[in-house]
């Protein structure tokens, strides 16, 4: 039946949906154009690091830096070997005796170890020039925060970690973050050995046994905080 009151009530109707529809259609668009938005940035700083690890793999071809990978690789090696001689004389214990016991026995074999052992003087250069690489200029700012980030050298509430060859990394005292652009750019290690940083060191540190294997001083560059 028709109904002339309806008209205007339609078109009222009308007037009113218009800018709600409008509302809502804006509201998906918007988040579509900010998601798009942080994928662009997201690519952008992903091509930036691997940028930067294409030039820290081409840093590797230099004969003489090779040639000392190679020799770092080879102590670490025994450090290993040594490491899994000793678990296998131990034995199946508790977990927190056979950590005692083995940092107790890697210690003794260890006993005239010093800094530069394993870190030898002629692969300290290329090492800072990798971590460096990763750490400097304007777009290295989160990975610098991550370094920070736990670091027992730049926490003052932290349980103080003393630096040493065969130093005992202390229990509950926290870890450094190393970014995996970091990681990526370092000469590979295995498990149970890791890298860390204790303020601006960065240490070879077996968690099996808790020890700190060596190290190599101011090792990143002066870090943000």
């Amino acid at each position: 039946m028709y109904d002339p009151d309806a008209i205007p009530r339609r078109s009222a109707a009308r007037l009113l949906m218009s800018p709600l529809a409008a509302f809502y259609i804006a509201i998906p668009s918007a988040a579509l154009s900010e998601g798009a938005e942080l994928d662009v940035q997201e690519k952008v700083q992903a091509e930036k690091v691997a940028k930067k690890l294409k030039k820290a793999k081409l840093s590797h071809q230099d004969k003489d830096e090779q040639e000392a990978v190679r020799h770092y690789k080879k102590e670490v090696a025994e450090y290993l070997a040594l490491q899994k001689k000793e678990l296998a004389r131990i034995g199946p214990l508790d977990p927190g005796v056979v950590q005692k016991a083995l940092a107790t026995a890697i210690t003794a074999k260890r006993a005239k170890a010093r800094q530069g052992d394993v870190f030898r003087p002629e692969i300290q250069p290329l090492f800072k020039r990798l971590i460096a690489e990763q750490l400097r200029g304007p777009d290295s700012k989160a990975a610098q925060k991550a370094v920070v980030e736990g670091n027992p050298g730049h926490d003052e509430d932290a349980i103080p970690v003393a630096v040493r060859v065969n130093g005992a990394y202390p229990q509950g005292a926290t870890h450094s973050t190393v970014p995996a652009s970091v990681l990526a750019a370092l000469p590979e290690i295995l498990d149970p050995l890791q890298y860390f940083f204790v303020g601006r060191t960065l240490i070879l540190l077996d968690t099996r046994a808790q020890l700190i294997v060596d190290y190599i001083s101011a090792a990143a560059p002066e870090l943000i905080k």
